[in-house]
């Protein structure tokens, strides 16, 4: 039986807003062209070391510090803090609601930083239902899915494991989640493990908890 959680992490791009909107790919864009005009590559090139950092260390700007020497400072103010939210995302009324009656702590919890992530809560219109943000630099640079990120935030949360909850879409970011002892929900595509819950829509959430 699962605990009614007294706190819950929510990713940022693709939880928070569904899949499809554009702007995870326009940030895409700007994070291959930042790397390519950094380190004067071709297109490709900067492409594909974008993908090969993103898969080998959770987040490019991290695999970009640990192997280029890039600051993650620089990295974002010439990428995704160049974009703006708000042509890409509009509110959702259903996910507004669900946030507002949610009797819990609600934070973001995000590879991206803090100044970002403030940027699509505005457009989602949402920025007033969430406490705080954990972003990449609360964790020190270390990326989801390094245990150091969970393992700070459930400091700063002062909350035993076993009663937070991370809804996040990719399903690697749930693992250590769930070695910590978190309860923790896949959002979108079903899980592969059966230990992680699974939610198809965000703002289904309380029939979810509802059932558990």
């Amino acid at each position: 039986m699962v605990c009614r959680p007294e706190a819950f992490l929510f990713d940022l791009d693709n939880t928070l807003y569904p899949p499809g909107s554009g702007l995870l790919e326009a940030g895409d864009a700007l994070i291959t062209a930042f790397i390519a005009e950094r380190l004067e590559l071709s297109h490709s090139e900067a492409d594909a070391l974008r993908i090969r950092l993103w898969r080998q260390y959770g987040a490019t700007s991290y695999g970009l510090k640990v192997e280029r020497g890039i600051p993650l400072r620089e990295f974002y103010q010439g990428s995704i803090e160049r974009l703006s939210p708000e042509d890409y995302l509009s509110p959702d009324p259903r996910v507004a609601a669900m946030l507002a009656d949610l009797e819990a702590r609600k934070c973001v919890f995000t590879n991206s930083t803090a100044r970002y992530a403030r940027g699509v809560l505005e457009a989602l219109g949402i920025r007033q239902h969430l406490d705080s943000i954990f972003d990449i630099g609360f964790a020190g640079g270390i990326p989801k899915p390094q245990l150091q990120p969970y393992e700070r935030v459930l400091a700063a949360l002062d909350c035993p494991a076993r009663q937070v909850a991370l809804l996040d879409d990719t399903e690697a970011n749930l693992e250590p989640a769930a070695e910590l002892g978190m309860i923790t929900i896949k959002l979108g595509e079903p899980p592969q493990a059966d230990r992680h819950l699974h939610l198809r829509a965000l703002y289904d959430l309380p029939g979810l908890l509802g059932s558990v």
